[in-house]
């Protein structure tokens, strides 16, 4: 029988060979065409689990994720080992999991988190659960961005709108104190129970009549096991202070981001675009395709147009974009999906809808990340998925 220790050697002699870099011959300058492919023929540095960790946390701090949003290292195998290969898709499926477990990948990027609400059990009668146990079983860790991707600057929503030429802006710019110095994350659990405290549990332990929210600091999310704030230096040693007093309750954990820049005004959620030459709604139709990869897509037409009518703005928003688009001034909107009368209400308003299914408005960005991650990290071996797509097809 082959020793583990042997086996070991095996696989690191195999994974020792170099990588070749193909790049297209088509530039990043359109960010649509950047495509990068890597085959294995020789020796290469490899980066360690938390160095590539800060890296993507550097390209799109999770601060500026939605609060909401579950994003970050989701899952970490027990047994680190250094990271050569990074597999990018939008949905881990079962069949990404397979193509990337083909790859021999060390790490999944995906982009929507494939944890959201909380797994009670890891067993082989679902498949979340059982994506969970291969990667774990076989040491692949997962990371995903998802909302951080979406309002960081020159992220996936830029990306989105570059579809179009003309003044881009913010539709909701993320408006954080620039007095705010420091990003902090709090982790809480009760003493004799490992159970972890909600982040609004969290944020009342903190709180204090001289020490509240939206005073002296922003809360920047919040989920079922942490919270994010934001804070000046002397916020900082009360925070700390409130902390201590709290330790005969709770382990309370406290970690500070002191050099994380702050968001910029260009950060947050939506794009919006004022052309600088009008176009008419079936050349709208076209770029949109042409950016997107894709055949097909929905439209409804504003009252009274046709595909020759000329719109001169456009305002978009990735993946399900409803809510931050819904009373928007602009002659169209772009996005994954939105409810019936939501589609109704803004035609009825003057404005074109297209719809391209929910995923395929976020799916070619990754060849952009690739790209830039490749820039950051050039050790790195980078796929991406090509048998991930949106599971709602036109027919």
């Amino acid at each position: 029988m082959i020793s583990k220790t042997h086996l070991r050697c095996l696989l690191n002699g195999y994974r020792s060979f170099t990588f070749i870099k193909e790049t297209a011959s088509r530039s990043e300058s359109h960010p649509c065409k950047a495509v990068n492919r890597y085959c294995a023929t020789g020796q290469r540095n490899m980066a360690t689990l938390s160095e590539v960790i800060s890296t993507l946390k550097k390209m799109a701090p999770l601060s500026l994720a939605e609060s909401w949003d579950n994003v970050g290292l989701l899952v970490e195998p027990e047994v680190q080992k250094s990271v050569g290969r990074v597999f990018l898709t939008n949905d881990l499926t079962e069949d990404v999991l397979e193509e990337a477990v083909s790859a021999n990948t060390d790490l999944i990027i995906s982009y929507h988190p494939p944890l959201f609400t909380p797994l009670k059990r890891i067993t082989s009668d679902a498949w979340k659960s059982r994506i969970i146990s291969r990667c774990l079983g076989r040491g692949i860790a997962i990371y995903s961005p998802h909302t951080s991707w979406d309002t960081v600057e020159n992220g996936l929503t830029d990306w989105l709108i570059s579809c179009f030429d003309g003044k881009v802006s913010t539709i909701t710019p993320l408006n954080i104190n620039p007095k705010f110095s420091h990003f902090v994350t709090l982790w809480a659990s009760v003493k004799d129970n490992s159970y972890p405290l909600d982040g609004m549990r969290i944020k009342s332990i903190v709180e204090s009549s001289d020490f509240q929210a939206d005073r002296d600091f922003k809360v920047v999310s919040s989920n079922d096991s942490q919270l994010q704030v934001a804070c000046d230096s002397n916020s900082l040693l009360t925070l700390n202070k409130n902390v201590k007093s709290s330790l005969k309750y709770y382990n309370l954990f406290l970690n500070t981001n002191k050099n994380e820049s702050l968001p910029s005004s260009s950060t947050g959620g939506g794009r919006y675009c004022q052309f600088k030459n009008r176009l008419t709604i079936n050349t709208a139709i076209e770029k949109i395709k042409h950016h997107l990869g894709v055949d097909n897509l929905m439209i409804a037409l504003a009252r009274g147009s046709t595909l020759k009518s000329t719109i001169g703005s456009a305002a978009a928003v990735a993946g399900s974009g409803a809510s931050l688009l819904r009373g928007v001034n602009a002659d169209l909107y772009l996005t994954g999906e939105m409810s019936h009368h939501d589609v109704l209400d803004a035609v009825h308003n003057n404005v074109t809808v297209i719809l391209a299914n929910h995923s395929n408005t976020e799916r070619n960005f990754l060849k952009v990340f690739a790209s830039r991650l490749l820039k950051e990290m050039p050790q790195l071996n980078v796929h991406v998925s090509k048998v991930d797509r949106d599971p709602l097809t036109f027919v």
